[in-house]
């Protein structure tokens, strides 16, 4: 490859793309996934551009960082331009030469169904524009169906947008594998794997602590994926309703392994309809994982030093969003803690701080969110912050966690601690050595 625009890359070190995108070998570009799958949109549409306003003073603004996820990357991907006093990212229409889309069945015509799909992942919106664009569009499908055998009502690509089908009885299905209760075929039991003691759940149950009955969550990669299975015996999955980027509403979200899948959905809605909803600010609360924050109250989720995962659908996710709620382990690398008796001891240091001076990509701008009203938490395992106009302020300790020794010299910005600070309700502090 020369070139690459993603909206996700790789959790993994050992992968490729990570590799050439972490030594500059390809031109890598990061964009939010729903501008993506927006532009595509616009593109099959016959619209020339997609004017957003998602992604303006962050990692997205030609001003801030050019959308670069490596140093090899040429250009800016988006303009900023003022209109009707306001200001928008002006993103051209993508052309697409060659479109390669997954389904499950197609007909003798050509139509495309994605019935033992747990996610469709925008592949309308990705077939449209390589169509308009004078492109070829190719189908993989699990099977061949007779005329008439599927219900027009769930057909995702029309036989039109197609040009070839290719079958694969036994194609690898990396998320969930043939399990019909993530693809609303068969409603089951649900039983989740139960979370083992470390200090991440500690971590989740306390952000936990910040979902509302009958609230429209997202859940994000990593910590926040726990939350689930910790509130499964409470019933939390009845009692709102889970979302993720992916399109699935509703139902109990699968964990890290599937991560995007879920059993018994509600709804199966395409990715780029949920990016709208989330446009519109019909969200209610996020909880996502985080990599690092600054001084500043920005928050970095999409560029670590070792990897190069991408910022995925956060962008989206929090531009609207009233309450955004970030996870993390307060350091990382190497550290050791134990659980019990209601608190944290830690063994070993991490060596990696993660509230830095400046983060390495603003996935979450800490101005922007201000100026939005939005309340913005930062939940780790030694105390909870909170964004303020100045920064970030401390709004809970760990209990017998002493900011002047665990905290402040592992940051580096200072960072006011109050007399008085809150402790966090030691029942979430129950374990052992991790």
């Amino acid at each position: 490859m020369r070139r690459v625009i993603g909206g996700s890359f790789s959790f993994f070190p050992d992968y490729e793309i990570t590799g050439m995108i972490r030594q500059d070998r390809v031109e890598a570009s990061n964009l939010p996934i729903g501008t993506i799958r927006h532009r595509l949109r616009e593109s099959g549409a016959g619209r020339p551009e997609l004017l957003s306003g998602v992604g303006l003073r962050t990692y997205a603004d030609p001003r801030v960082e050019e959308g670069r996820a490596d140093g090899a990357a040429r250009g800016a991907l988006a303009e900023v331009v003022t209109l009707a006093g306001r200001e928008w990212l002006f993103c051209p229409s993508l052309r697409v030469d060659a479109a390669v889309i997954r389904g499950t069945s197609a007909d003798p015509l050509g139509n495309i169904v994605v019935e033992h799909e747990p996610a469709s992942l925008g592949i309308y919106a990705l077939a449209a524009a390589a169509k308009h664009s004078g492109g070829t569009v190719i189908a993989q499908v699990k099977q061949r169906v007779e005329a008439g055998s599927v219900h027009p009502r769930p057909s995702v690509v029309p036989a039109r947008l197609v040009d070839g089908v290719v079958g694969e009885p036994a194609p690898p299905q990396t998320v969930g594998g043939k399990r019909p209760e993530l693809t609303g075929e068969v409603p089951l039991l649900l039983d989740p794997e139960p979370v083992s003691a470390s200090v991440a759940p500690v971590i989740a149950r306390r952000a936990m602590q910040e979902i509302r009955d009958g609230r429209l969550v997202n859940l994000g990669y990593g910590i926040p994926a726990m939350i689930p299975a910790l509130g499964f015996a409470r019933k939390l999955h009845e009692r709102v309703a889970f979302s993720t980027e992916h399109g699935p509403v509703g139902g109990l979200p699968d964990g890290m392994a599937t991560f995007g899948a879920r059993a018994n959905p509600d709804i199966l809605s395409d990715s780029s309809l949920v990016f709208d909803l989330y446009d519109g600010g019909l969200l209610d609360v996020t909880l996502l994982g985080v990599a690092q924050v600054d001084r500043e109250g920005n928050a970095n989720v999409g560029k670590c030093a070792h990897i190069a995962p991408g910022s995925g659908g956060v962008r989206h996710i929090c531009h609207r969003i009233p309450k955004i709620v970030l996870c993390g382990t307060f350091a990382t690398r190497g550290l050791e803690e134990e659980l019990g008796d209601g608190r944290l001891t830690i063994r070993k240091e991490g060596k990696v701080q993660k509230f830095v001076s400046r983060v390495e990509q603003i996935t979450l701008s800490g101005r922007a969110a201000c100026a939005k009203g939005q309340d913005v938490l930062y939940v780790t395992d030694r105390a909870v912050f909170r964004l303020i106009e100045r920064g970030i302020a401390i709004a809970e300790v760990a209990p017998r966690i002493e900011p002047a020794t665990d905290i402040l010299p592992h940051m580096e910005f200072p960072i006011a601690i109050p007399p008085d600070v809150p402790v966090m309700d030691a029942a979430l502090f129950r374990g052992s050595r991790v």
